[in-house]
């Protein structure tokens, strides 16, 4: 496995069993309706019409295509993403190898930056701010800029002295 440049390490939890995912950041912003309606004010900001941001970023419709058609990732809809991004699957031990391996300067890279417990309903996040990823969670979901390494299960953290 080799991870991309742009690509994050995502820890999930759904039906109590823990699953890595190395993906591009952009399909964890878990509600779509909200991400696109907070790119659309930004566009009215500068003065620019609906037009151009439809011609620009597409409908609602067009702009989900980019996730499976999947406008909210809760989980009712978990399940289905996780069959779409099963090739994006990293199991602990792979990790835990990428990781020992790696050159000092480069484990900072292969640390998980983003936590989605679909169980309790909460997002931890530790990508930068301008990510915000946790300003797009679903209604009644907790998003949360927080390290989460203690939700981890300790034989999961690949990260860890053993």
């Amino acid at each position: 496995m080799e991870i991309q440049e742009d690509q994050i390490i995502v820890g999930t939890m759904f039906r109590n069993q823990l699953r890595w995912f190395v993906t591009d950041k952009t399909l964890w912003r878990l509600d779509y309706r909200k991400y696109y309606d907070d790119l659309y004010a930004k566009y009215q900001k500068k003065g620019r019409s609906l037009v151009e941001f439809v011609r620009e970023i597409g409908s609602f419709g067009e702009f989900c295509q980019s996730r499976f058609r999947i406008p909210l990732l809760d989980k009712s809809t978990a399940a289905e993403f996780f069959e779409k991004i099963m090739l994006s699957a990293a199991d602990t031990a792979e990790l835990a190898y990428l990781y020992m391996r790696a050159e000092e300067s480069q484990k900072s890279a292969l640390l998980p930056l983003l936590y989605v417990n679909f169980d309790t309903k909460a997002l931890y996040s530790l990508l930068p701010k301008e990510d915000r990823l946790e300003a797009y969670v679903p209604d009644g979901w907790k998003g949360l800029r927080q390290n989460f390494a203690m939700m981890i299960p300790l034989k999961d953290r690949y990260w860890a002295e053993p």
